[in-house]
């Protein structure tokens, strides 16, 4: 009886039936689930800056603000920063940006997001308050670099 315990399952998988819900052997390569990073992506093509779209300038926002408040002061700024390139134009991503600069003390970085804000934004009404503190970040870049 002890041997029929063994020998059958033994007899099942020389057959190449499924045992315990496991797929017999059917030769076909497995699907992957996730798409592999390293592919090369044909059918995307990538035209420059993506097309403003200020919903997703506030939701990067808000994300930036959640890694500032756990002083991540890198994604934060990488989150402003494509806050940006959805809104160009919103006075309140760059802010942002320079402030998390700051903290993380890169003010020449600063000074050209100040910069690309007054050259892009030409005719806001901060441009003056980006210029001034341009300068002041030009003078404490002089100071500790």
């Amino acid at each position: 009886m002890r041997l029929f315990v063994y020998l059958i399952p033994l007899l099942l998988l020389i057959l190449g039936f499924p045992l315990f819900g496991q797929e017999g052997r059917s030769g076909k390569k497995p699907v992957l689930i996730r798409v592999d990073p390293t592919a090369e992506k044909i059918d995307e093509v990538e035209e420059g800056p993506p097309e403003q779209d200020p919903q997703k300038a506030k939701e990067h926002v808000e994300i930036g603000d959640f890694y500032y408040k756990r002083h991540n002061y890198t994604a934060a700024a990488e989150r402003y920063r494509e806050a940006i390139q959805y809104n160009p134009q919103w006075v309140k991503a760059y802010e942002k940006l320079i402030g998390v600069l700051e903290k993380q003390n890169a003010f020449a970085e600063a000074v050209k997001v100040c910069e690309q804000f007054v050259q892009s934004s030409d005719s806001s009404k901060e441009v003056k308050r980006f210029t001034e503190w341009g300068i002041k970040l030009k003078e404490k870049a002089k100071e500790t670099g």
